[in-house]
């Protein structure tokens, strides 16, 4: 149970859901909702003007990426808990948020009980994954399997893949994460030694199977 006030700061490009947060962090009287925003403007300096206890940031923002966002905030915030909420299945990207520096991942289709849990979780200074995301987790560990392949990824290969996956050549990719053609061809070479693909058909075929494409 939380004893003192706590200061949360909510990060979503959709209205309806920060409102929705809103409603959930005023009903309950050791939550105060200090700050919110849509993504477009600077995330940070809101986190050093506002100080929250708790920042609650989506993956998918439309001017920038929520795993990137958790870096850069947490390399000037190190203390700053971040917790993750994204319609993604968390099979695919708890991973990446906890290695980014999140506190915990969330999906959005969960009650606002789990909400409030996973809250309560981070600001009693734990790390919040659901139960069936901890489960998968231990089975790996029980059976010694190292997990999906795709976690040997750093989330810009990651990215990288899907988008090469779902059709994209590697100037368009390069054009919408705002980097290089050649640095998107090194993301690539790494993906298929990393995965042990030899094409960009095996490529396809890999997404396919586990699932990887929205």
């Amino acid at each position: 149970m939380l004893g003192s006030m706590h200061r949360i700061a909510v990060v979503d490009d959709h209205a309806i859901v920060r409102q929705g947060l809103k409603t959930l962090i005023d009903a309950n009287e050791h939550l105060e909702l200090i700050a919110e925003s849509d993504g477009t403007n600077n995330v940070l300096e809101m986190c050093l003007n506002s100080k929250p206890n708790l920042l609650m940031l989506d993956i998918s923002l439309s001017n920038t990426n929520g795993i990137e966002l958790v870096k850069h905030l947490k390399k000037e915030l190190p203390k700053l808990p971040i917790l993750i909420f994204s319609m993604h299945d968390e099979n695919l990207y708890a991973v990446h948020a906890i290695k980014a520096g999140a506190s915990g991942y969330l999906n959005k289709n969960q009650s606002f009980e789990k909400y409030l849990e996973a809250i309560q979780t981070i600001l009693s200074g734990k790390k919040y994954l659901s139960p069936t995301m901890v489960q998968l987790i231990a089975d790996r560990i029980h059976s010694g399997d190292e997990g999906n392949p795709q976690d040997k990824l750093s989330f810009r290969e990651f990215q990288t893949l899907k988008m090469l996956a779902s059709g994209l050549t590697v100037s368009d990719i390069a054009e919408k994460l705002f980097l290089s053609v050649k640095t998107i061809s090194m993301y690539r070479s790494r993906i298929l030694q990393k995965l042990k693909l030899k094409n960009n058909s095996e490529l396809i075929s890999f997404a396919i199977k586990n699932k990887l494409l929205d």
